[in-house]
């Protein structure tokens, strides 16, 4: 179990399930509950859901992730740090390993990372992930396999075996991802390649008309990003995936930080595994 000073775990508060009554009746309504804050001035309810869905508490996520660490037993120089959002609606743990790295290029670091996301308002389900942060800027990076990742929905019971075990595969994954880097680093991309993949794989829009849509303003900030990437990495496929990861790690200005970074980086990946990605 994590050992930390009382006064930081803002992850542990009472949360009580009770009937839900709508605002303006009397009789709750059957099938449904809420998730109530109790421990404010004011009782705040988190969230309106099923019978059926069952809370996972976040100190119970925390313990899990900082266990399966341990467990794992790859590094004993770790940072592990934990945020919770919006009321400890959201949840984010960050496991840092400060001495396991990769150098892809000369003075340009990787270090191996662990994620897990928890919520208690519904807006995504438990999940934990294994990736790289480029420590140039501390943007995370964004594999097209994510190197291991584990979703599941709300439940009970979570595996410090399962998540252990997954921790020692990724870090085999993530070391192997090097070379992918390396590659990466090496293969000279053109600006307009570079922007039609950005506008058909990562911020096209649904169209019912032939014409191709596209989000013009995250457009603009990809291709601004890209440039200054482009400045240091030179113009590659290494300076258009740190453009992508940049976009998807810098969310602080939008309403919901952690689920926006989680969206972004899952529109990567899925783009990553295009064969525009391959070819471009």
């Amino acid at each position: 179990m994590l050992d930390i000073t009382e006064k930081n775990r803002d992850w542990v508060f009472p949360v009580e399930e009770r009937q839900f009554i709508p605002m303006g009746m009397t009789e709750p309504v059957q099938g449904w509950k809420t998730l109530v804050r109790t421990d404010g001035e004011k009782d705040e309810v988190l969230h309106v859901c099923r019978d059926t869905y069952t809370m996972l508490s976040h100190d119970d996520v925390v313990n899990s992730t900082y266990d399966a660490v341990k467990k794992a037993n790859i590094s004993k120089d770790f940072e592990f740090d934990v945020r919770c959002v919006n009321s400890g609606r959201q949840l984010e743990v960050e496991v840092l390993f400060n001495d396991l790295i990769i150098e892809p290029k000369k003075n340009d670091h990787i270090k191996y990372r662990i994620r897990a996301y928890n919520s208690l308002d519904g807006s995504f389900a438990y999940q934990t992930t294994a990736d790289a942060m480029r420590l140039f800027c501390m943007n995370g990076c964004t594999t097209p396999d994510a190197i291991s990742k584990v979703w599941a929905r709300h439940t009970s019971q979570i595996s410090t075996e399962g998540g252990s075990a997954k921790i020692v595969r990724g870090l085999e994954n993530f070391h192997n991802q090097k070379d992918v880097y390396q590659a990466w680093a090496k293969h000279k991309i053109a600006r307009d390649d570079a922007e039609r993949f950005i506008k058909k794989c990562v911020v096209a829009r649904s169209s019912k008309t032939s014409e191709e849509k596209h989000n013009q303003k995250q457009l603009e900030t990809l291709m601004g990003q890209l440039d200054t990437e482009f400045k240091t990495l030179n113009k590659t496929k290494w300076a258009l995936y740190n453009c992508l990861t940049h976009w998807a790690t810098h969310t602080k200005e939008t309403a919901s930080p952690i689920r926006t970074t989680r969206h972004r980086e899952n529109v990567i990946a899925k783009a990553m595994k295009t064969d525009m990605w391959e070819t471009i």
